[in-house]
């Protein structure tokens, strides 16, 4: 079988390679189908080098070896003397045909295999008959010693270079090949023609959709299919193809024509390399080999081995890996690995069939590109996967226990179209959750972290979507008891920039107020501004720690994480005391006798200082502080420094600020009761004189006096009660915005409380006991009302 000719759109070529430029390209038999006629250049099969129409492709196909092949066939099984070999390992086949008839005349000749056809093929395909009976006249006539397949230049031409094959199956229907190699398979729509076709009055047009359309241009039969959605659907079969071939075949079955696949998804390799299984690569238990390196020599070497080869699979031992060169840097693409335990590492070329491969491994375009402008020397991308891979030092679950490595011999990262990997039926645990992970490969062991990667859970798949190259991997990571500490990637996220901006003003105005009271210093002689200021030194403490502690966690260091989370568990158990400090000042105030306490304020920071102290020294002698990870639905987890021991957190805390919070409410209720008493009595008394130095009241400053007191006394933080069911999440951003202000709250409670009067005489005793720089209004400094 050859090609006669192949037409482009700048005349005829006698190639065998379409370079993808044509969008249309006319498929016939030129040995059989007749001429395909053009008014200006007289027939197709005389071309002398006219222009053809415009973007369209001509094919001519013999079939006249198919044939023949067939012929053999059926005389094999009829005429059981007659030795006839398979005709398609000869160079000339007719005149192989024509020698067989020859040296076999008493049992061939034109009568009894005319008869032989005529019961096989009269009744099937008239064509097909007709074109047998001229096979048969030529073999047996003496006078013909013509053979049209001396032509060497033709036979060069093979579906690999090409793309598209003609031929005439074993039933005697024609059978289009197209491959499936993306370099070679054309990118445009086909049209078969059977019969007499004049290519002016083809309508090119015509051919819509995805589906394989036939119909009838007057004495032609024209058949037209979207080389890239004809077959998306089609089923594998077996194949009686002479080389493994992966390609979609069309069978032309008169108005039905059907497509199937031949061969395998998974494309062929040019070289397979098997190492030696050496230990010193991989060992599960190793000592100090940094595995980054071991792979970059690894891959210098199989690179070498390979040379001029664009494809190669590589074994060592239970390793398994695959590597791919660009065939053209001008022309790149993303390319898709799958694996499964029967076929190993492949290189993907059907798309189709990826979601019969359990594992996905897909290389985005932008990574090429990435990679070539660093100007490596050979652009490649190796996929390697490892079992039993090397444990961690916290000895992590890894799903399947498998770990694979991609590497391109440059640094990628920041991928826009990111790297995926793609896990499917991945069996649902209560007791864990599957998380991407990735390592850079220093060091002997792995030490994975989800930076650069999120994890996408449908159904029962986990999809691996990372920005740079590197080992990868799905741990299995414990869940937390009820769920209680998992959240959505996009809460998490609001949270951590809600708590960072809150803080961070928290911080800003208590350092503010802080200098407003040092600076004054005659502010120090208020007990109650005194008990306030040390309320907020261990609110920016608290704040300090909390935006700090994120960061020491990533540090991965042990005891700096330790030292950590017990400064800030002292800092809020701190917090905490100097709430309901706050609440028994006020009391105190309410019911102070004449008799003052003597080293009141002394004993007030005794008390608020020392007993945080000492229950977390306790804490850090039993090692209860470590690392905890608050873990989101998509990976991306967050570390910090706290207690690990969830029953010492809700005993220490929760229990503690229950203690405190009902303390400080009760408090709340009886201040709310004597302002609003206070006010009644005011409003019965006539207006103060103006210059009096008094604020006139205002709803404002009763909504400002009255937040203040809630976050003085730590009321804020009982939102923390309704984190559970479905007030979970809301809870979560109220206590988180208001604790998280709490400190601007207070800075603009402290500033609207307190103003600088100068010095002023003594007032009545009626009005007040005591003169100061600073005069608090309620709740701080107000006598005693019954």
């Amino acid at each position: 079988m050859a090609v006669i000719f192949v037409l482009y759109a700048s005349g005829v070529r006698n190639t065998c390679t379409l370079n993808n430029i044509c969008s249309n390209i006319v498929v016939f038999d030129g040995g059989y189908t007749g001429l395909v006629q053009h008014p200006k250049m007289g027939n197709f099969c005389n071309m002398s080098g006219v222009l053809p129409p415009h973007n369209v492709c001509v094919l001519s196909f013999d079939t006249t070896n198919d044939l023949i092949n067939n012929l053999l066939m059926v005389l094999r099984e009829n005429i059981s003397s007659v030795n006839t070999q398979d005709v398609s390992s000869h160079g000339q086949p007719q005149r192989f045909l024509k020698e067989m008839f020859k040296n076999n005349k008493e049992n061939l000749n034109k009568s009894n295999v005319t008869e032989i056809i005529q019961k096989k093929y009269a009744k099937i395909n008239e064509k097909i008959y007709s074109k047998y009976l001229q096979i048969v006249t030529e073999a047996t006539d003496d006078n013909n010693t013509s053979d049209n397949s001396s032509n060497t230049t033709t036979k060069s031409c093979t579906i690999d270079t090409l793309g598209v094959w003609l031929l005439i199956n074993k039933v005697n229907n024609y059978q289009l090949n197209i491959t499936r190699k993306s370099d070679t398979r054309p990118n445009a729509k086909i049209f078969f023609v059977d019969g007499k076709c004049n290519i002016t009055t083809m309508n090119f047009t015509k051919c819509q959709g995805d589906t394989i359309q036939v119909y009838m241009n007057g004495a032609c039969n024209i058949t037209c299919l979207n080389t890239e959605s004809a077959c998306t659907n089609a089923n594998y079969m077996s194949c009686d193809l002479k080389t493994n071939a992966n390609v979609d075949f069309i069978e032309f079955q008169g108005q039905s024509p059907n497509c199937s696949k031949c061969g395998s998804p998974v494309q062929s390799v040019e070289l397979t390399i098997a190492m030696e299984n050496t230990t010193s690569l991989f060992p599960k238990e190793d000592s100090t080999t940094d595995k980054a390196e071991v792979l970059a020599n690894l891959t210098v070497n199989i690179l070498e081995q390979m040379g001029n080869k664009t494809s190669a699979s590589v074994s060592i031992g239970e390793v398994q890996g695959i590597f791919v060169k660009p065939k053209d840097p001008a022309k790149l693409k993303s390319t898709s690995f799958v694996y499964s335990p029967d076929k190993n590492l492949g290189i993907i070329e059907d798309n189709t069939q990826i979601e019969a491969y359990p594992r996905l491994i897909s290389v985005p375009k932008e990574a090429f590109e990435k990679a070539l402008s660093q100007n490596i020397s050979k652009l490649f991308t190796a996929v390697f996967r490892f079992p039993n891979f090397t444990k961690d030092e916290k000895n992590s679950t890894v799903l399947n226990d498998e770990v694979y490595s991609i590497d391109m011999g440059a640094e990628i990262a920041n991928l826009t179209n990111t790297i995926n990997i793609t896990f499917k039926k991945v069996d649902k645990q209560k007791q864990a959750t599957p998380q991407c992970f990735s390592w850079s490969g220093s060091g002997s062991k792995p030490n994975w972290t989800t930076e650069g990667c999120n994890t996408t859970r449908i159904s029962d798949s986990v999809s691996c979507e990372c920005e740079h190259l590197t080992f990868f991997a799905v741990l299995m990571i414990p869940n937390p008891p009820d769920n209680s500490s998992t959240i959505s990637s996009t809460d998490l996220n609001n949270l951590t920039y809600i708590t960072s901006i809150g803080c961070g003003l928290s911080i800003f105005f208590l350092g503010v107020a802080l200098f407003m009271h040092f600076l004054l210093r005659r502010a120090r002689k208020s007990e109650a501004a005194q008990i306030l200021i040390n309320l907020m030194v261990a609110l920016v403490l608290l704040n300090l720690t909390f935006l700090t502690n994120e960061y020491v966690a990533n540090t991965d260091s042990i005891i700096g994480c330790k030292l950590m989370a017990g400064f800030m568990h002292y800092c809020l158990l701190s917090t905490f005391t100097w709430f309901g400090l706050e609440a028994l000042h006020l009391c105190l105030q309410l019911a102070r006798n004449s008799n003052p306490i003597r080293h009141y304020l002394t004993k007030i920071c005794v008390a608020g200082w020392a007993p945080p102290a000492i229950v977390v020294t306790v804490l850090f002698c039993m090692q209860k502080y470590d690392q905890i990870v608050i873990y989101s639905d998509t990976g991306k987890n967050v570390k910090m420094c706290w207690i690990k021991d969830s029953v010492v957190h809700y005993v220490v805390n929760i229990g503690y600020y229950s203690v405190i919070f009902a303390f400080t409410f009760t408090t709340f209720i009886i201040m709310l009761r004597w302002i609003v008493l206070l006010k009644r009595t005011a409003a019965g008394h006539h207006k103060a004189p103006a210059d009096s130095g008094k604020h006139t009241k205002t709803g404002t400053s009763d909504v400002l006096t009255v937040m203040g007191l809630s976050c003085t006394l730590g009321l804020t933080w009982g939102f923390a009660f309704f984190a559970y069911g479905a007030l979970r999440l809301p809870s979560y951003y109220i206590f988180t915005i208001l604790n998280s202000f709490q400190g601007f709250f207070l800075f603009i409670y402290y500033y609207n409380t307190s103003k600088i009067v100068g010095e002023r005489p003594p007032i009545s005793a009626d009005t007040s006991n005591t003169t100061e720089a600073t005069q608090m209004e309620n709740p701080y400094e107000k006598p005693k009302t019954f």
